[in-house]
Order: structure tokens, then C-alpha cells, then sequence
């Protein structure tokens, strides 16, 4: 389980998170939803400690996240990689650090996304470094996968694979988090959603629950829909 408690970030702005309490659990694929700004990236970098909190306590299993690292993946659209390692540098470099970590799992992967594995990661397109990411994350088998906008650069066969490894690595045992823009790629993967708006939680519903009312996630994210502003 990973609960947040009164958890607040701030940034000079006032933009960031607000005493912010929740809980996930096991076996749930939760998709995190909002406009830029509303707290999203800053939530999931507060669950995982890469930003200093304010306030509050992130506990994962009971324990400190910083703890645990080993049991976590982080998927991000800015990528966690080392630009000077080749693909398959990088990985021989996680197999050393993650005990769970799996070189054949990441090497199918790579052959699955057509990723040159031989070139300075560096050297890579957009699209091609963000499928590196993606492969190294599943390839940890962690118990919680944290995935910051996945979908960005990839083509429409590549965000297929994605969704489809979303639905195989979540088992009973596996807490998975999405933060992404791309409602229609998640849609019918996730069991639950989050939405923020202005750093604090606005929504939090199954899907099957917003399915029975006749909704949809683009009618639910609409109610916080900016209005478009009118002229003089």
C-alpha cells in the first residue's frame, strides 16, 4: 500500500500540491489526470522523494520510499537513463542495481521497439530515448510503477505496446500510477482516476463506478475545462 498524508509542496508560484492525503493499493492501475499545472509531475515526484516536501509523510508498505527504491520504477518522458551509455550499457548498469531487474525481458524490449542498442543513448531520437525508458522501467519488475507522460513521443504502435505492457505487469502484488494527457490511450486500461486541479485532489473514482452514471473521463475532466475567455 502507498499512502500520502498531508503531503504539500509548494513552489514560488503557489503552484504544486496541497496537503494532499490518499491511498493506493495493490493490484489497481490509477491514471493521475489534469491541466498542466495542476499538480500532477509534482505529486509523483513527491511520492518518490525526488523533490523535498513541505510537509506530510509518503509511506510505501509502511516504510520510507527512499527504502524501497529497489522495488520502484520511475517511467518519464525526461528520462532517468545516463545520455552518454549506450542501451545496452544501460542496462547492463541496472542489472547491477536492481536485484529483480531482468536483462533478457529489457532486451526483448528493445528488439520489440526497433531501439538501436549500440548507440550513445544520447544519440537517440525523442521517441527512441523515451522507448529505452519504458523498456528499462518494466524490465525492474517493480512493485510500483510510476509512468510521467509515456505516451509523448511515441507513434501509434509504440503506445499500443505500452498500454499492453501496462496491462501484464499489473498483478495483485503491483501498485501502477499513469500521469498522462493522452485520455483515449488509458481509458480502458485504468481502474481508478485521480483528478487535480490547483494542487489538490478534485476527483477520485473508479471507472466502473463513472461508467454506471454514463460518463466518460473527457466528461468528468470538462467540469475543470478552463473557460475560454471572451472579448471586450
Amino acid at each position: 500500500m502507498l499512502k500520502l498524508e498531508q503531503v504539500s509542496k509548494l513552489y514560488r508560484n503557489n503552484h504544486g500540491l496541497q496537503k494532499t492525503s490518499i491511498t493506493f493499493q495493490e493490484g489497481q492501475i490509477t491514471g493521475i489526470l489534469g491541466r498542466n499545472g495542476s499538480g500532477k509531475t509534482t505529486l509523483l515526484k513527491a511520492i518518490l522523494n525526488l523533490v523535498p516536501i513541505d510537509s506530510g509523510v509518503v509511506s510505501y508498505n509502511g516504510k520510507s520510499i527512499e527504502e524501497q527504491y529497489a522495488q520502484i520504477a520511475f517511467i518519464s518522458e525526461d528520462g532517468s537513463f545516463f545520455p552518454y551509455m549506450s542501451a545496452e550499457e544501460y542496462g547492463n548498469f541496472l542489472a547491477m542495481y536492481y536485484p529483480s531487474f531482468s536483462k533478457d525481458d529489457y532486451q526483448k524490449l528493445l528488439e520489440q521497439f526497433e531501439v538501436d542498442t549500440t548507440t550513445h543513448i544520447r544519440n537517440l531520437s525523442k521517441g527512441q530515448q523515451l522507448k529505452v525508458e519504458i523498456s528499462a522501467g518494466f524490465a525492474t519488475n517493480a512493485k510500483l510503477i510510476i509512468l510521467d507522460e509515456p505516451f509523448t513521443t511515441l507513434d501509434i504502435y509504440a503506445k499500443e505496446d505500452t498500454v499492453r505492457l501496462l496491462i501484464e505487469q499489473l498483478k495483485d502484488d503491483v501498485i501502477i500510477l499513469i500521469s498522462t494527457h493522452n485520455i483515449e490511450e488509458i481509458e480502458n486500461v485504468i481502474d481508478r482516476c485521480i483528478v487535480l486541479d490547483n494542487g489538490s485532489i478534485k476527483e477520485d473514482v473508479f471507472i466502473d463506478d463513472l461508467n454506471k452514471e454514463g460518463k466518460d473521463l473527457r466528461a468528468l475532466l470538462d467540469t475543470y475545462r478552463p473557460k475560454a475567455k471572451t472579448a471586450p
